[in-house]
């Protein structure tokens, strides 16, 4: 899987990793966020979330796919937070397209706190994958939310040589 997310919060550091795959869960752990090896923990809510209706079909590719985006592996999380909630985008990856290939089928997720806590329970973006259907591209779950003022940026790729900026808008 994709690197960890971090989120610091006033003393803790919150730690967002993939837990396994076939299936996939994002996880959670919280500590000191000084780094001393004591006080690690799992998150209240552990796992934060899993993929929702395993491989799917396996003659099934592109847009039709796209509900079984996240199967295989979630990771790569990045956070912020927005009023009373707490925002993630990470990457998803089915799979392979066929058998004998690498992973070639990745997206990108949007998950939310369903309240005022980080370590309590998420839901996921019922039109995930955002930005492109399957296969997207090796890196389009690399996402970075950056907040800048009001304004939140999402930073991923937007073809394999190119990486964008999506200005993203509350609706």
């Amino acid at each position: 899987g994709g690197p960890p997310g971090l989120y610091v919060e006033g003393s803790r550091l919150y730690v967002f990793v993939n837990l396994g795959r076939s299936p996939g869960h994002m996880g959670c752990l919280v500590g000191p966020a000084s780094l001393s090896p004591y006080g690690w923990r799992r998150c209240t809510f552990h796992p934060l979330f899993g993929p929702n209706d395993g491989y799917g079909p396996l003659e099934l590719t592109g847009p039709a796919a796209n509900p079984y985006f996240e199967f295989r592996t979630i990771s790569a999380a990045d956070v912020i937070r927005e009023g009373n909630r707490y925002y993630m985008v990470y990457e998803g990856i089915r799979g392979p397209s066929r058998p004998g290939v690498p992973d070639d089928q990745f997206g990108l997720g949007l998950a939310r706190s369903r309240g005022p806590r980080i370590d309590g329970p998420w839901e996921k973006y019922p039109g995930n994958p955002i930005l492109m259907d399957l296969p997207g591209n090796v890196g389009i779950g690399h996402g970075d939310l950056v907040q800048v003022g009001p304004a939140i940026y999402l930073y991923t790729a937007t073809s394999p040589t190119t990486r964008g900026r999506y200005v993203l808008v509350r609706k």
